[in-house]
């Protein structure tokens, strides 16, 4: 969830290309794995980075600093090539594709602007990467080798479809009737965020909001409340 920000690792598809801010929060990023996957195979996709990567950051089930790599690579969790050209075979990517693509990834981390994405543009994406690493905290040069790579796959989190409530927390008919006594809040409601997940706790501050103007109209005290400190 968070090696994606951090500067000297990019995501591609089977073509060899990037398809979108890997910095951005996993909801966005399976959604761009998925619309990468109508034109080019992008399912899995694979997380790209350096042995350096892994010593800083760690990559998935690795840890930062871990030395020895083989459990990871002979149960097939991790791939290695000693080249760019040997890692793209080893996985099935375009090699010439994935080469030409680190190689315009490396300028835009000299530059530290991503052109193509805008990685390290938000705040979620600078929080996320390595303040220490300049000019943009979310790109850094991929290189020299030996390359890594791990495989990902969509999967299912949670759901940002509920049910319809109004501002007390009150369930509401198709009609947009609330339903007498009838509440609901967090994730059994329809996120406030109309089916996107900017990150991580998002549902979090709405979950505690709505419960708590719902326990408020259930006690009927809502109106005549003192007002809360903002």
């Amino acid at each position: 969830m968070l090696d994606r920000a951090k500067p000297g690792l990019i995501a591609v598809n089977r073509a060899g290309m990037r398809f979108v801010n890997e910095a951005n929060s996993y909801h966005d990023f399976v959604e761009a794995m998925l619309r990468s996957h109508r034109t080019a195979p992008s399912i899995p996709s694979f997380l790209i980075c350096d042995r350096r990567f892994i010593h800083d950051y760690g990559l998935g089930l690795i840890h930062p600093g871990t030395r020895d790599l083989t459990r990871f690579i002979r149960s097939g969790y991790l791939s290695q090539g000693n080249s760019v050209a040997k890692l793209a075979q080893d996985i099935g990517v375009d090699g010439g594709a994935l080469a030409g693509t680190i190689e315009r990834h490396n300028r835009f981390a000299e530059s530290g602007v991503d052109v193509d994405f805008g990685r390290g543009t938000s705040e979620l994406n600078r929080f996320n990467g390595d303040i220490r690493n300049k000019p943009n905290p979310c790109l850094r040069r991929i290189g020299p080798g030996p390359y890594f790579a791990v495989a990902v796959w969509p999967s299912d989190l949670a759901s940002s479809a509920g049910l319809s409530t109004d501002v007390n927390g009150r369930v509401l008919t198709s009609e947009r009737q609330p339903i007498p006594g009838l509440y609901a809040a967090g994730a059994d409601a329809a996120s406030v965020f109309r089916g996107t997940y900017p990150g991580p706790g998002t549902m979090i501050g709405p979950a505690m909001v709505f419960a708590w103007r719902a326990a408020m109209d259930i006690a009927g005290k809502l109106e005549t409340a003192p007002p809360r400190p903002t």
